[in-house]
């Protein structure tokens, strides 16, 4: 028995576990956190729900992704939140591209077609 045969032992992998499949959502993500997005017009967002990390008047830059049956996209911008609590967060885009903008309308009018 050589000095460095305990180098040559081989440990057997426990059986591997599936990838999770990715889940489909819409979000929008500031600071490594996310939160679910619940409406986004050519004005602006509102999330479901929120921690309370940013205030009123205050500006963000977030990254909004949308990933659903009626489109999929995603884009980073300049916010300024006009409302903040621990339930829901409320923002206006600063400025976002004419592309994104008719985007984001094809978007609701696909979903208002669909009657959600």
């Amino acid at each position: 028995m050589g000095l460095f045969d305990f180098l040559k032992t081989s440990v057997k992998d426990g059986p591997k576990k599936p990838a999770a499949p990715r889940r489909a959502g819409n979000s929008v993500a500031f600071d490594g956190k996310s939160f679910p997005l619940s409406v986004i017009t050519s004005k602006g967002f509102a999330t479901a729900s929120f921690d309370g990390s940013l205030i009123a008047g205050q500006n963000a830059r977030i990254t909004v992704t949308v990933d659903d049956p009626f489109g999929k996209f995603s884009f980073a911008t300049n916010v300024v939140i006009s409302e903040a609590d621990n339930s829901k967060c409320v923002g206006s885009w600063m400025m976002i591209t004419p592309d994104v903008e008719g985007v984001i309308r094809k978007y609701n009018q696909n979903k208002k077609a669909a009657g959600k």
